[in-house]
């Protein structure tokens, strides 16, 4: 028995409507539909409507006014006794289609290029209208009815996925702002402490309080790199003790005059 052609039953569609068409977006929205029927979809005329009727005609054909504005599409189909709608529009250079089911509101897409797609829209023959009809012919098979058929693993949906919950031993998170807890430091690396970090983290932190002496630095034998010092004088002036830097000299301290 001989092997059924790739695209039998194409050209016979493509004489009865080429008269319709009228644009690189019309060639598409003709292969989808052909490309539907021949998986078993029949047409039950346009629309979004989301409501199937039993009693409507079923249909291989296109339906009249299929093609609407040329720019915007919307084409009903029934497989199984369930409503599928194609929708498609016309962005920029690009025709984008979405196969809806209605009853789980599943959504397969796939985007077209049309001037990449379609060579032309009034040849006679249909070989020639496509640049490669048979490379369309399988991006509709995976991205617009296996999808669907797979259980949407690769349309959108819908229904939003909640994120996977935190594993049990999973390390709990912590701000680089507030440093990090002893027990995270790693030992034998020397870590310069940033200043003014204890008064971001309320649970403490190396130091305390924005005011410092930066003589005494904040650690045995640690200097603040790049602190400028500005030393609270006079020192040892007179054989008097260093003042402590908290303390402020009287008004007209050391008046040579008073």
């Amino acid at each position: 028995m001989m092997e059924e052609p790739t695209n039998y039953g194409l050209e016979m569609l493509w004489k009865l409507e080429k008269g319709n068409v009228e644009s690189k977006a019309d060639v598409i929205i003709l292969l989808a539909h052909w490309f539907l029927t021949k998986n078993g979809f029949r047409n039950v005329g346009v629309g979004d409507d989301k409501t199937l009727d039993n009693s409507v005609e079923q249909s291989e054909l296109l339906p009249e006014g299929w093609n609407g504005n040329n720019t915007s599409y919307a084409l009903r189909y029934t497989l199984n006794n369930e409503l599928y709608i194609l929708h498609g529009v016309v962005v920029e250079e690009t025709l984008i289609l979405n196969l809806l089911q209605a009853k789980t509101l599943q959504v397969s897409n796939a985007a077209f290029n049309l001037n990449a797609t379609v060579q032309s829209f009034n040849s006679a023959n249909v070989k020639l209208l496509f640049a490669n009809v048979g490379a369309q012919i399988a991006r509709m098979d995976s991205e617009l009815v296996k999808p669907l058929h797979d259980g949407g693993t690769k349309s959108s949906s819908s229904q939003t996925t909640s994120p996977d919950p935190p594993a049990a031993n999973a390390a709990p998170s912590r701000n680089p702002s507030f440093g990090e807890e002893p027990s995270r430091l790693q030992i034998g690396v020397p870590r310069i402490p940033r200043v003014g970090q204890a008064d971001l983290n309320p649970f403490g932190g190396l130091g305390g309080g924005m005011l410092m002496d930066p003589l005494r630095g904040i650690g045995p034998g640690v200097r603040i790199p790049g602190a400028r010092i500005d030393p609270i004088g006079p020192f040892h002036r007179n054989n008097r003790p260093m003042p402590d830097p908290d303390h402020l000299p009287p008004p007209g301290y050391d008046d040579m005059f008073m």
